[in-house]
């Protein structure tokens, strides 16, 4: 496991940076357009574009993709595994095209399917089916960057397609800034908001190119003979099921999207800017350890050891269990003053902020199932398994759609996001149970006391985060005094809570805490230095 955390760490500040920007990003967007109508109209309009990008563009393309790339880069030669990126990017041009084509079109049944409420508010409707026809061309750019980014993480050069987003998130903040700079508001606001965004995806889809074109690699539009191509045909084989593995969280976010704003203004905004937060450590840590694991497991089922498959992928489930516990208890612990920070500014009112920190408690309690997955997962698609994330993946839609439907009007929003974690939870179960019939057994050996170290490192992490909330909150604040404890409060418990938790995980000899504890302390130090 140190293996994959050494690896994972520049993966890990470079994903950093992107989320960090991003939530810059939802930060300007909460301050200009608040949790009403036009945000909830947005953000109904945004997923459109982010689901099929998932759905048939970054999500299942890349789980299909690298392996059988790294198959034939490893195998038959860079040559002939650049004529099967064009190959694939040629087809996938031609399908996400029409595929936007189409969805502009149907534009209006596709908002009003997402949210059926919708319906009854023309106003609200128009403005969201607008909106996705703005951005949808979204789909074909991003297409093209999750090719490019499929090389780039075979050949084991991570960090640029990990910063990727960060040009996306950067040139929508930019539009924000126009926006503010400009005066306006309202409908003219979110529509300049939303060109900026398709802007952004333009920016992120071409970010990537300059490395593969200093390697030599040239892209070309390739047709003849796409579909008798045994990688392609491959890709093919696999991207079906890939399409329903990979992408339980938008899936999620479609059905959850749809029973919120059933409640009315605010609960899809809500939702949306607490999955913000949820999704840091689970793209810092859980996307940056599953980025890693899958291209040594795609190496490993190249060369056909599976038990080598098996220790790569259990030390990956290790390594984001350390680190994504952790971030959850931290999240759910410090959920309100984290909101007040982000989120508390313009529009935003008090009452907003307290509904989107229960929202966030409730997704963060699936944030470690969310993250095994994304581990788990790539292992079945190297060894050509792919129905069996499938049927996880329904399986966990399903568990979220009953929960969500018998529970969502009594329970509101967080009942949405606490349908999520259930999901996730019976996702990674079947994963789990699947594992040692049909790839290989890890060996067991210390799984009990690496779990009891958890548990207990966790605990002694939410004991001092929650003294540290609970002494914050008997001190008189108000405006800028509010803000200044809550960021002294999540910072000193982020640190010191972070240097306590390794610190016990490394007594207790949980691999890799040495390696986060000596981290975490150059850290420190470096800061000190900087202070004195």
């Amino acid at each position: 496991m140190p293996d994959a955390l050494r690896t994972s760490a520049p993966v890990s500040l470079a994903i950093l940076a992107s989320r960090v920007l991003g939530l810059v990003r939802e930060t300007v967007f909460a301050a200009l357009f608040g949790a009403g109508a036009i945000a909830d109209a947005y953000q109904v309009a945004f997923r459109v574009p982010n689901l099929l990008r998932d759905l048939f563009a970054e999500g299942a393309l890349s789980t299909a993709f690298v392996p059988t790339f790294t198959a034939a880069l490893h195998n038959d030669g860079r040559e002939r595994a650049h004529a099967l990126a064009d190959l694939v990017m040629s087809l996938l041009l031609v399908v996400t095209g029409l595929l936007t084509a189409a969805a502009i079109v149907f534009a209006e049944p596709i908002v009003v399917a997402m949210t059926r409420s919708f319906a009854g508010d023309a106003d609200k409707l128009a403005l969201a089916v607008e909106l996705t026809r703005t951005m949808l061309p979204i789909l074909v750019l991003v297409s093209l960057a999750a090719v490019w980014a499929g090389m780039l993480n075979a050949q084991r050069r991570f960090v640029l397609p990990a910063l990727a987003s960060a040009w996306f998130n950067l040139v929508s903040i930019a539009a924000g800034v126009v926006v503010f700079a400009l005066g306006s508001r309202g409908h003219q606001a979110i529509l300049w908001w939303s060109i900026g965004t398709t802007i952004a995806g333009a920016v992120q889809a071409f970010a990537q190119l300059g490395a593969l074109w200093r390697d030599g690699y040239r892209p070309r539009l390739r047709l003849r003979g796409a579909l008798g191509d045994v990688g392609v045909r491959r890709i093919l084989g696999l991207i079906a099921p890939a399409v329903v593995g990979i992408a339980a969280v938008n899936l999620n976010v479609f059905i959850n999207t749809g029973f919120a704003a059933a409640l009315g203004d605010g609960p899809v905004a809500q939702l949306s800017y607490a999955f913000r937060l949820f999704f840091l450590p689970l793209g810092v840590f859980g996307v940056a350890i599953a980025t890693v694991t899958t291209t040594g497991v795609s190496e490993q089922a190249a060369r056909g050891d599976r038990d080598a498959l098996a220790l790569r992928t259990r030390d990956g489930v290790w390594a984001a269990a350390m680190l994504t516990s952790a971030s959850a208890v931290g999240l759910f612990v410090l959920a309100e003053p984290i909101v007040r920070l982000v989120f508390r500014w313009g529009a935003t009112s008090a009452d907003d902020a307290l509904a989107i920190a229960w929202v966030l408690r409730a997704y963060v309690l699936g944030l470690v199932p969310y993250a095994l997955v994304k581990v788990i997962a790539p292992a079945y698609y190297g060894v050509d398994r792919p129905r069996i994330p499938m049927t996880a993946s329904l399986l966990g839609v399903a568990a979220n759609l009953v929960f969500n439907a018998l529970t969502y009007r009594e329970l509101g929003a967080p009942g949405i996001a606490l349908g999520t974690s259930v999901g996730a939870l019976v996702n990674l179960s079947v994963l789990r149970l699947s594992f040692g019939r049909v790839i290989a057994r890890p060996p067991a050996q210390g799984t009990w006391s690496r779990l009891g170290a958890l548990m207990l490192g966790n605990a002694v992490l939410a004991g001092l985060a929650w003294a540290m909330v609970y002494g914050a909150a008997r001190l008189p604040a108000g405006g800028l005094a509010q803000r200044v404890i809550d960021l002294g409060v999540t910072a000193a418990a982020g640190g010191l809570g972070l240097l306590v938790y390794a610190a016990v995980l490394a007594r207790l000899g949980f691999p890799g805490a040495t390696r986060l504890q000596g981290l975490l302390a150059r850290m420190w130090g470096r800061l000190r230095r900087r202070r004195g």
